[in-house]
C-alpha cells in the first residue's frame, strides 16, 4: 500500500500544500513499515524537489540544499 503525506512546498514563493506520494522506487513503500526514512517529493505547482524524513505516520521537511556559489 502506497502512503501519501500531507506536505507544504518549502520553496520560496510557492504556497502549495496537499497530499503527495514520495518520488522514486514505489517498491520501498509496499511494506507495512517503509524501509526508508528519507523520501523525496516534487511539487506539482513549482516542480521543485525537496527531501523529508519519515517520523511515524508523518514526514518532516529537511532543509533545502543550497546551490554552491564559488568564492572569489
Amino acid at each position: 500500500m502506497l502512503t501519501s503525506y500531507w506536505v507544504r512546498c518549502p520553496h520560496l514563493g510557492c504556497n502549495w500544500s496537499g497530499n503527495l506520494l514520495p518520488q522514486g522506487d514505489t517498491r520501498l513503500f509496499t511494506a507495512a513499515v517503509p524501509g526508508t526514512k528519507v523520501v523525496v517529493f516534487q511539487c506539482p505547482t513549482c516542480q521543485g524537489q525537496w527531501k523529508g524524513q519519515v517520523v511515524g505516520d508523518d514526514v518532516r521537511p529537511l532543509p533545502l540544499e543550497q546551490t554552491a556559489v564559488p568564492r572569489r
